[in-house]
C-alpha cells in the first residue's frame, strides 16, 4: 500500500515537472505567456486548492517598454487565469486549458499564498513548487489575509505590477522599515531547519496599494499568528533587520529615529536550563528636541530610556512567541550550532522552547541631533 502511493506521487511529481519546464519546444517568448506572479488560495473542496497566474497585458509591457506606467486607454496592466484541483499539476493543467500560449514559470516573481491554507495543502503546493525545473527559487514570497488572487487584484500606484513593486520594497535596503523580505529559497531553509519556523511578510492592500508592515509566523506548515507593525519592527530588531525605526518618547516630547544596527543572539545551558540572550546595539538620530534643553545630560537620559523601552518590548515579544510555541527567531538553530549535543536531546524542541530562559541587552546610542529651535 505504501509502495503504490509513493509510486503515485513520484508520477504525478515527475508529470508536473515535465509539464511546467517548457523546455521541449524551446518556444519563443512570444509565444508564452510569462507569469510573473502566482497566488496559491483553498478551493471550496477542503482538499483542493486554486491557483492564480497573473501575467503583464500586451499593452502594459509595451508601456513598460516605453516608460509609462500604466496600460493604454485605462486598460489593466495585468490579466490572471486560475485553475483548481487537488495538485498544482492539476490546477496548472486547468489554468492552461484556457489559454492559447503556454503558461511559462521561468520568470516568477512573486508567490502569494493565502493564511487560509491548511498545512497538508500548504505542504503539497511547496513540495510541487520545488519539483518545477524552470522556478530557481528566487521569488518573494508573501502572505495574503484570507485571499491571495483579491491580494493579486488590487494595483499600487509605485508599480502596476505587483511583482514589481515587492521587488522595489524588499529590494532597497534604505528605504524600508525592516528588511523582511523574504525569498522562496529562504523559506525553504527555514522550513527545512529543526529549531527555526518560517515568517512571511504579510500583503493587506487598501485604496491605494499594498501596504506591507506586518509578519505571518507559521511552525512548519501550519499558520500561527500575525504581528502587528510594532510587534514586526520589535522582531526587526530582535533579528538585527531594522532601518528607519523610530521611538516617540512622551516624557521627553521627543522621537529617536532612524534606528538601526546588529543584533547578536547567543545561548548557554546552565544547569540543564537554555538561556538565550539578544544583544542589539542601535544607533539613531534624536528629534524634535528643543535646542535650549539640549545637554548631554539629557541626551544620555533619552538614550537610557529608549534602551529600557525596546528592551522591554523585545522581552514582551519573545515571551509571547514562546507562549505561543514558534520559535522564528531561531533560538532553537542557535543552540544547534553552539551546544549540538544538548540540542540533539530534545526530540521536539517545542516542547523545551517555551521553557527559554530569555534575557535581551539593548543599547540605543544617539549619534546625531536634530532641534525644532
Amino acid at each position: 500500500m505504501r509502495f503504490r502511493v509513493w509510486s503515485k506521487a513520484i508520477t504525478v511529481l515527475l508529470g508536473l515537472i515535465f509539464l511546467l519546464t517548457g523546455c521541449w519546444g524551446n518556444l519563443p517568448v512570444n509565444n508564452r505567456i510569462l507569469v510573473l506572479a502566482m497566488g496559491i488560495d483553498p478551493a471550496k473542496s477542503p482538499n483542493q486548492f486554486t491557483v492564480t497566474f497573473q501575467s503583464p497585458t500586451p499593452s502594459a509591457v509595451t508601456n513598460s517598454s516605453q516608460g509609462s506606467s500604466s496600460g493604454s486607454g485605462g486598460q489593466s496592466a495585468v490579466f490572471a487565469v486560475k485553475g483548481t484541483g487537488q495538485s498544482l499539476e492539476a490546477a496548472f493543467n486547468q489554468a492552461q486549458a484556457k489559454v492559447s500560449k503556454d503558461l511559462y514559470l521561468g520568470q516568477l516573481q512573486l508567490l502569494v499564498i493565502s493564511n487560509q491554507l491548511k498545512p497538508t495543502l500548504l505542504k503539497r503546493a511547496v513540495t510541487s513548487l520545488q519539483s518545477i525545473g524552470t522556478l530557481d527559487k528566487t521569488p518573494y514570497i508573501v502572505v495574503a489575509n484570507e485571499s491571495a488572487f483579491k491580494m493579486l487584484q488590487q494595483t499600487s500606484p509605485q508599480a502596476k505590477f505587483p511583482s514589481l513593486y515587492f521587488i522595489s520594497l524588499f529590494g532597497c535596503m534604505s528605504c524600508q522599515t525592516d528588511a523582511l523580505g523574504m525569498r522562496f529559497w529562504q523559506y525553504l531553509v527555514r522550513i527545512d531547519t529543526r529549531g527555526v519556523d518560517p515568517y512571511i511578510p504579510v500583503a493587506l492592500p487598501f485604496s491605494q496599494g499594498y501596504r506591507v508592515d506586518r509578519i505571518a509566523l507559521y511552525r512548519g506548515y501550519h499558520y500561527v499568528t500575525m504581528l502587528d507593525p510594532t510587534q514586526t519592527t520589535t522582531f526587526g530588531i530582535l533579528q538585527g533587520l531594522a532601518h528607519k525605526v523610530s521611538l516617540y518618547l512622551p516624557k521627553f516630547q521627543a522621537t529617536v529615529a532612524f534606528l538601526t544596527g546588529p543584533s547578536r543572539l547567543t545561548t548557554q545551558v546552565v544547569n540543564g536550563q537554555v538561556h538565550a540572550t539578544f544583544n542589539v546595539h542601535l544607533t539613531a538620530m534624536l528629534m524634535g528636541l528643543d535646542s535650549h534643553s539640549e545637554t548631554t545630560q539629557k541626551i544620555s537620559e533619552i538614550s537610557q530610556m529608549a534602551s529600557d523601552t525596546l528592551a522591554k518590548r523585545c522581552v514582551a515579544l519573545v515571551r509571547q512567541l514562546q507562549h505561543q510555541d514558534v520559535d522564528p527567531l531561531g533560538i532553537g538553530r542557535m543552540l544547534s550550532w553552539q551546544h549540538p549535543d544538548t540540542f540533539s536531546h530534545y526530540a521536539h524542541w517545542h516542547q523545551e522552547y517555551p521553557k527559554v530562559h530569555v534575557i535581551v541587552h539593548c543599547v540605543v546610542k544617539i549619534t546625531d541631533v536634530g532641534t525644532t529651535k
